[in-house]
Order: C-alpha cells, then sequence, then structure tokens
C-alpha cells in the first residue's frame, strides 16, 4: 500500500514539474518590418520600424534595438498581462547632405525571458542634394496724397494697391488713409524682376455714413515700374488722389451710388 502511495505521489510530482516547464514564461514570436523598403529624396529622412512581440503568458520581456551601423539602444521591457502579441515602434533619422545607405536594416533582439531574434527590416536610402533657392525681395513703395479742404474726412478709408504685369496680379496690398489724406503703401515680390503697372482702387467701406465721399481717381492712372536685380527697389511712387464729396445735412444730392 505504502509503495503504491509512494509511486502516485512520484507522479503527481513529475507531472506538476512538467506542466511548470510547459507554462513557463517565453517569448514565442518577434517579427518586424518598415515604413519604406526604398526611399530617395532630401535627408535626413525618417524610418519607422513596427514590431510584434508574441509572448505565451503574463510576464515581463526586455529587449532592445539592433542597428546595421552597429549603433547601441538602450535596454527596453513589455508587460503582458496575459498571453498575446504587442506591438512597439522605432524610428531612425538617417542621413546627411548626400551619400547611400544600401540594405540597411534594423532588428529586434529579445534579452528575456529567452533569447530570441526578429528578421532584420532592410530597406535603401539614397540621398539627393537640396538645391540652395535665393528668396530675392523685389518692392516697390510709395504714398497716395489727397489735398484740398476736410481731407480728414477721408480718414480710415481704405484704398488697395495692385502690382500688375499683364492681366497678370503679382502681389497686392490695403492700406488706410491717415488724417492728413496720406496712404502709404508697399508691394513685394520674390525673385521676380520685370515690368509691372502699380493700380489703385477704391475699398467700399461697411459704414453707410462714409458714402457721401467719392474715389473719383488717381493721377497718374497707374504707374510703370521696373525691377531688375541691380535695382530691385522703385520707391516714391506716388499718387495724387482725386476725390469729391456731398454735403447731405445741408440736403444736397447724394451720389447715385456709393463710389468709395
Amino acid at each position: 500500500m505504502r509503495s503504491r502511495m509512494a509511486v502516485i505521489f512520484a507522479l503527481l510530482i513529475a507531472a506538476a514539474f512538467a506542466a511548470f516547464a510547459i507554462e513557463a514564461f517565453r517569448v514565442t514570436g518577434v517579427s518586424l518590418s518598415v515604413s519604406e523598403r526604398e526611399y530617395q529624396g532630401f535627408c535626413p529622412h525618417k524610418f519607422v520600424f513596427t514590431g510584434s512581440i508574441t509572448a505565451n503568458r503574463a510576464g515581463r520581456v526586455h529587449y532592445t534595438w539592433r542597428r546595421s551601423d552597429g549603433a547601441t539602444a538602450k535596454t527596453f521591457f513589455l508587460d503582458f498581462q496575459a498571453a498575446g502579441t504587442k506591438t512597439v515602434v522605432y524610428e531612425w533619422n538617417l542621413g546627411g547632405a548626400m551619400g547611400s545607405y544600401p540594405g540597411s536594416w534594423v532588428q529586434i533582439e529579445v534579452l528575456a525571458p529567452n533569447s530570441r531574434l526578429s528578421n532584420r527590416a532592410v530597406f535603401d536610402l539614397t540621398c539627393l542634394p537640396q538645391a540652395r533657392v535665393e528668396r530675392k525681395v523685389y518692392r516697390v513703395s510709395g504714398r497716395v496724397i489727397a489735398g484740398g479742404a476736410h481731407v480728414d474726412w477721408l480718414e480710415g478709408l481704405q484704398l488697395k494697391f495692385k502690382l500688375v504685369s499683364g492681366a497678370r496680379m503679382l502681389s497686392s496690398c490695403t492700406a488706410a488713409i491717415n488724417r492728413d489724406g496720406i496712404c502709404p503703401y508697399s508691394l513685394v515680390v520674390f525673385n521676380a524682376p520685370g515690368t509691372y503697372r502699380v493700380i489703385v482702387e477704391p475699398v467700399h467701406p461697411t459704414d453707410p455714413a462714409k458714402f457721401h465721399l467719392c474715389f473719383n481717381s488717381v493721377d497718374p492712372a497707374s504707374i510703370t515700374v521696373v525691377l531688375t536685380r541691380e535695382a530691385p527697389e522703385a520707391n516714391n511712387k506716388n499718387f495724387n488722389l482725386r476725390w469729391s464729396w456731398r454735403h447731405l445735412d445741408m440736403h444736397q444730392e447724394a451720389f447715385a451710388s456709393p463710389c468709395w
């Protein structure tokens, strides 16, 4: 009887050890992919690597990243609450002004609870030189000057300035007339020497009380300017404003339509 009990006890112990061995925590799979297999363009360029680590039960996995350039990464850990697969991500900014990096790769190395390597996520990088573009400023500036009595009535009214080439507008700005009847402007284009015209237009106000003021014209009607690399600025391109008004409070007839 005792010998029979001893055999049963030994079998139970053996079964327990076998079950423990089967259920020991370990990584059962690891894989890696890269966002781009090949890139040609300006550098540095960022490659993103997405990995999957699979474990058979709850536990902590220790892992690191290996690279083709031999750089060493710190050790990371990943906690599993149960058997399953978790995702890990790694980024590598690579490349200088020029150069190529064929056959570069990144790999996951599992350090614990067991040793395991993922596949190598291989990619090719070719860095192209960046053309340096000069940003040269070309500018036209001046003023619109209003004369006559009551120029202070014009304060706050706006004018729109356009820099045109044929039917094409390259630049525009809006400015307000000050109390002295002066409206300064500045028009800018980049990397575009050429012959242009400056045109002035009224901007209709939103306040109906101003509708008794009328923009008639500017003198000259437009100004032609030539901008070159040697002379990129044209200053003091001034206009004289011709304007009129109606004394509405003196029962003078209003303009047929708001002309400002």
